[in-house]
């Protein structure tokens, strides 16, 4: 996976790049090598914001989210993200199902 963190009037440190390889490869294990993360973080006053692109063969997933705490943004963000693709994954899962009991029904007949 390759993980891209660009910070828009902030500057990343070590513990935050850090922070999101640690959650990035717990909930995204299952992506290939050619997985492409995109991260920008930003702040305006009060406001943290993570905005996270994710570009895969098949599934380009992106979320944003916006609290008051930069962590807590990024966490947020990456639970969206992890929810768009598992639900490409029961899809993609669900269509080879139906594809195999259609071929099974053809050579029932």
């Amino acid at each position: 996976m390759k993980l891209t963190v660009s910070g828009r009037q902030l500057k990343i440190t070590q513990a935050m790049e850090d922070h999101l390889t640690q959650k990035l490869n717990k909930t995204l294990r299952n992506l290939d090598d050619s997985a492409d993360v995109h991260v920008a973080l930003a702040v305006e006053k009060h406001r943290h914001f993570a905005e996270i692109t994710l570009k895969e063969k098949g599934v380009t997933a992106h979320s944003e989210s916006e609290t008051d705490d930069l962590y807590q943004a990024i966490d947020q963000a990456i639970e969206k993200i992890e929810k768009q693709v598992n639900k490409h994954k029961e899809k993609i899962k669900s269509k080879k199902i139906k594809k195999s009991q259609e071929e099974k029904d053809k050579q029932l007949e």
